[in-house]
């Protein structure tokens, strides 16, 4: 994990709302998307590596799975656990996850997941599903703009697991502060800041567009 893949993967997430998906390099460009749930990510194959990149909101449909923070989910029909998720990302992020699990090559040994916003969201719950069931695969995340997915033993869970998270913040994003913490809901990874001072009330819309956080981390990095 790098200054470059930061950037890389910044970028990935952005174009994700696109289309029109350049083909870096890889062999394969897969679009996978739910008509249900309106959710949509790309699958890159390069020699051993995989790289996941989700769409972030951009439809009347993500926005209804969006807004069902008030309503936690077993993930993974583990019923003995004591971890919960976002009803409406996990809902998302399932619609899409079957697919996935087949589009991963069995001679693959790293997999790179990332996404903005709602995108994010998916890329938390994609890592940690491909980390239990993809063994010996090694699993990078970087997601950017994303809210909060799960309580407190899910983020204790995640953080042992998948280790190697990058939580990009960019100053006062709205979305990164949502659903609310005292929801129960707690973040993931290891936290990265960019853009303005980060305050306990302070909310920007402006600071969650992409191009900002690419200006933002843009500076830090150089």
């Amino acid at each position: 994990m790098n200054k470059s893949d930061m950037m890389r993967m910044l970028e990935l997430s952005s174009i994700a709302y696109s289309d029109n998906q350049p083909e870096c390099g890889c062999k394969d460009v897969i679009l996978i998307k739910s008509e249900k749930s309106d959710a949509e990510c790309f699958l890159r194959r390069r020699k051993d590596l995989v790289i996941i990149s989700f769409r972030g909101t951009d439809s009347v449909t993500n926005w209804k799975y969006n807004l069902k923070f008030r309503k936690k989910a077993i993930p993974y029909d583990n019923f003995s656990s004591k971890i919960r998720v976002h009803s409406g990302f996990l809902a998302t992020y399932k619609s899409v996850r079957q697919k996935i699990h087949e589009m991963i090559p069995e001679n693959s040994c790293k997999i790179i997941i990332t996404g903005h916003s709602l995108g994010g969201a998916a890329a938390i719950l994609c890592a940690v599903d491909l980390q239990y069931n993809f063994k010996k695969k090694d699993i990078e995340v970087y997601v950017y703009g994303a809210p909060r997915v799960g309580n407190r033993a899910f983020a204790k869970s995640y953080n042992k697991r998948v280790f190697k998270t990058l939580d990009f913040i960019n100053g006062n994003d709205v979305v990164t502060k949502l659903p609310p913490a005292f929801f129960g809901y707690r973040r993931v990874g290891i936290p990265i800041h960019t853009g303005a001072l980060r305050l306990p009330f302070a909310i920007s819309f402006s600071e969650h567009r992409t191009q900002n956080y690419y200006k933002n981390l843009w500076k830090t990095t150089c």
